[in-house]
């Protein structure tokens, strides 16, 4: 049976500089296998620079400028998320290797690697859907990627009053928040800045989108 010619995206933490040995592994790993690596920018020049690892990439990319078969997320769970963001709409499986203390997203152990990525190979692997919500602005430019897992965050600045915003709901009025923000969630990311401001914890397979205020001035209204 002919070898599967995979292509991989690698994100990582940049600053966790006692862990080479495991972004070594997979490196190695995935060249035996002749698979076709890409690494974001940054995280390329930390292990060139501070790391003097010999990192045979077919190229570099900034942002969301890949087109790969999977991801490789080399951290915790923030640095999974940030690849969740650049991953977007493109639906492409992330792979999370835990290198930090943080690690519900990113499951995989160090000393699983080899293991989860043999799985992979073989087609013995468990894919799980995980929504993302995206943010446009009318009238304006945002900075950074406009995708996330977790949520997104409409806040008032730190020195102004509570702001007034008003929900529809495919294009339909749904309510108007008198607070000091609006976190908008997915089932991911209901565990997390949604929780402790009170909002629910959602059921993963359940594809719902939680509204929940900051602060809100009243509490008539329940998200």
């Amino acid at each position: 049976m002919a070898q599967q010619h995979l292509k991989f995206a690698i994100f990582g933490n940049e600053y966790q500089a006692k862990k080479s040995a495991s972004i070594e592994k997979i490196l190695l790993y995935l060249e035996k296998k002749e698979a076709e690596v890409y690494v974001e920018n940054a995280y390329y020049e930390f292990l060139i620079r501070d790391q003097h690892l010999d990192v045979k990439a077919a190229g570099v990319f900034e942002d969301y400028n890949f087109d790969v078969d999977y991801v490789i997320s080399m951290g915790g769970d923030g640095t999974f998320l940030k690849a969740a963001s650049r991953v977007g709409a493109k639906g492409t499986p992330i792979i999370g290797v835990n290198m930090g203390r943080l690690g519900f997203l990113a499951d995989v152990l160090p000393s699983e690697i080899e293991s989860a990525l043999d799985s992979l190979y073989a087609g013995d692997c468990l894919i799980e859907e995980h929504a993302v919500i995206q943010v446009e602005a009318e009238g304006g430019i945002l900075a950074g990627n406009p995708f996330a897992l977790n949520d997104i965050a409409v806040l008032k600045r730190d020195d102004a009053s509570m702001i007034s915003i008003r929900t529809q709901v495919d294009g339909e009025f749904l309510v108007t928040y008198q607070a000091d923000g609006l976190i908008v969630t997915t089932p991911t990311g209901s565990t997390a800045y949604n929780l402790s401001n009170g909002g629910p914890i959602i059921i993963p397979q359940s594809g719902s989108i939680c509204l929940t205020p900051v602060d809100q001035y009243s509490e008539l209204i329940s998200s």
